[in-house]
């Protein structure tokens, strides 16, 4: 199968193509056509992943040629496809997660009248998704980097006759372009160092079981920091990183399966893929590994504060995918590269759990996103409710659930490198998450009804891919989890280097007991404020009211970019639309227009339409010439 690795991303292409000429005509078979394309490119990437396993370590990097795509002078760049182990893994993820994403969709976007492009740009995000993944050079993953990028604008704006719909897909689309310009300029920096994009001749991975030849640009540590940090900006776009997450929780305005596929499972995770498929570099530089630490630590702790204030349950998720990003990059600054990918996939079915079940719930209360008008939906919603706990255990880090596992080996890593700091930052951070998802749960599911409306549970269609995804986050940590010898470490370990022995620090057992026994507290606490009934926390906000104003607005980071770039902006563009374009530019040309103007009445006065008057121009014309040619002689 590895030969037609190449059908992986065609086959979500061919739905989109599908979905956009014949969707109307299709029905409500669109969204089952899209789903069985995604299912299908699932099924045909495990065919590749066993015919990948079953080639020895060393062999596991096979470079699919497809066609030549440029070739200018010396610039030459193939459209080819890289399948490692890195690779494979993030096209599982996109296509299972999807394709589960996928058949969900079919019922939460029942009778919605574009039905059919919906599906059409869910599956050319797909495809587009596998183009960065699979990539074999810096140019055709950049060329899936900008798709995603589209689709992502075209989805969160799907109802763009819901003006904050309209607002937030423009948002999203202008704040990652910020960090994707600084991304092609390292891309380019890269060929005018090396004359070359191809993975295999920049990175030079791998060079044998576990090892790593040195990049090509080892001997310019200084140019491999700026290349390192020019690829990490467009991370820190695309991930929704400080400081440019700005975009991610208004994304939060398109419907809730994109809000699962791209910004909880998949596109967020791109910056995660692209630091580590380039870590080479990074590690070259080392300052550029540290930058990528501090980040990720400042933005973990960051978002999971402004999550425990928000009402609205997706942003909650929202500002919660942002710090759990936080904690990959944490991990990718602290080279554990598997502990990023390993955080990745278990947070891939956790995160699309808790967002299809936010989605779940607003079928059930007519699109109801508010927290403060919702409680004991369990009795109502009892799928819904013990899948989103499922969830949120994952995510808090209780085991046996998956994100015990993931998150716990990002803090062991912290503590046994000899990062005191960053593995209490990041254990702050940990307390935090689990806190905020004991928030959630508790006053959507638990205590009084707070809602007039009624509720009641979705359909199979929507009800089987939450149990589909309820086991991912329940078993998924169990793929590297140490008893079963780090499955996804050890084959990852090609790609990214074999797992390091921990040199100091707290032991592994000290350390789980301690992770678990802060997600616990965390819990405990937010059981008692919300869940128990002995604390009226409507009061406690009142009384603590600027300071949940303040983590409710995000730090009111908004608020300054608003006040230091939107307004200025905003008032130099009024200037030169009103100074330069109204008065300089179009009084220039309403001169030109009035000139004319003036010319044609002179000549109206010219033409008085007697012969006589004409006869006399032409006597004195001749006159003239005359006169002029005597003078001449």
């Amino acid at each position: 199968m590895l030969r037609q690795v190449w059908l992986v991303p065609a086959l979500p292409l061919a739905g989109f193509v599908v979905c956009l000429f014949a969707g109307t005509r299709l029905g409500r078979y669109a969204g089952w056509l899209a789903s069985a394309l995604v299912v299908a490119s699932f099924g045909i990437g495990l065919g590749v992943f066993s015919d990948l396993v079953s080639l020895p370590d060393a062999s596991r990097h096979v470079v699919r040629h497809l066609y030549e795509w440029i070739a200018v002078g010396g610039f030459r760049v193939a459209v080819d496809l890289r399948v490692d182990p890195l690779s494979m893994t993030m096209a599982l993820v996109v296509t299972g997660v999807g394709a589960i994403i996928h058949v969900y969709s079919i019922g939460y976007m029942d009778g919605d009248p574009r039905y059919g492009r919906f599906f059409a740009y869910m599956n050319l995000f797909v495809f587009f998704m596998l183009t960065l993944v699979l990539a074999e050079n810096f140019l055709l993953l950049y060329v899936g980097w900008e798709g995603v990028g589209l689709c992502s604008y075209l989805l969160i704006g799907f109802w763009h006759e819901r003006p904050a719909a309209a607002s937030a897909a423009k948002k999203a689309f202008v704040v990652t372009r910020i960090g994707d310009t600084f991304m092609l300029v390292g891309i380019a920096l890269i060929f005018l160092r090396l004359g070359s994009l191809d993975f295999t001749a920049v990175l030079r991975i791998p060079c044998g079981p576990g090892q790593h030849c040195p990049p090509a640009i080892t001997t310019d540590t200084g140019v491999s920091t700026v290349i390192a940090l020019l690829l990490f900006a467009g991370a820190i776009g695309k991930s929704a990183q400080v400081p440019l997450h700005v975009w991610l929780p208004d994304a939060m305005e398109g419907p809730t399966p994109v809000s699962a596929l791209i910004h909880a499972a998949t596109m967020v995770t791109a910056g995660v893929y692209l630091v580590a498929r380039t870590h080479v570099l990074f590690e070259v530089s080392g300052v550029a590994l540290t930058v990528v630490l501090v980040v990720g630590l400042v933005t973990a702790l960051y978002a999971a504060t402004v999550a425990l204030a928000q009402d609205d349950f997706k942003r909650v998720l929202a500002w919660s995918t942002i710090s759990q990003l936080g904690f990959m990059f944490t991990a990718l600054g602290l080279r554990a590269y598997w502990a990023a990918i390993f955080l990745l996939v278990t947070h891939a079915f956790y995160k699309a759990l808790l967002f299809l079940s936010a989605g779940s719930v607003m079928h059930a209360l007519d699109g109801e996103t508010d927290l403060k008008k919702m409680g004991g939906l369990r009795r109502t919603m009892p799928i819904t409710a013990v899948v989103c706990s499922i969830g949120a255990l994952a995510l808090a880090g209780i085991p046996p659930f998956a994100g015990f596992f993931s998150k716990d080996d990002v803090l062991a890593v912290a503590n046994q490198s000899g990062h005191a700091l960053a593995w209490l930052i990041a254990l702050v951070a940990a307390f935090f998450s689990a806190l905020y998802m004991a928030r959630l749960v508790f006053l959507a599911f638990f205590g009084e009804e707070r809602t007039e409306r009624y509720a009641h549970e979705a359909p199979p269609v929507m009800t089987v891919p939450l149990g589909l995804l309820a086991v991912g986050a329940a078993f998924g940590g169990f793929l590297g989890a140490n008893e079963t010898r780090g499955l996804l470490q050890t084959f990852l370990a090609p790609v990214l280097g074999k797992v390091r022995e921990p040199t100091q620090g707290l032991s592994g057992p000290a350390l789980a007991l301690i992770s678990v026994g802060v997600a616990a507290l965390a819990i405990a606490v937010g059981w008692l404020v919300y869940g128990s009934g002995r604390i009226d926390w409507v009061a406690l906000r009142v009384r603590l009211s600027s300071l949940h104003r303040f983590l409710a607005r995000g730090w009111y980071v908004d608020d300054a970019y608003a006040a230091v770039l939107v307004s200025p902006a905003k008032a130099g563009s009024a200037f030169l639309a009103y100074v330069v374009d109204a008065r300089l530019v179009d009084g220039l040309v309403n001169a030109s227009g009035q000139l004319v103007r003036w010319l044609a009445s002179v000549g109206r006065r010219v033409q008085t339409g007697f012969v006589r008057n004409y006869a006399l121009a032409i006597l004195l014309g001749a006159l003239v010439l005359l006169v002029y040619v005597g003078l001449r002689i």
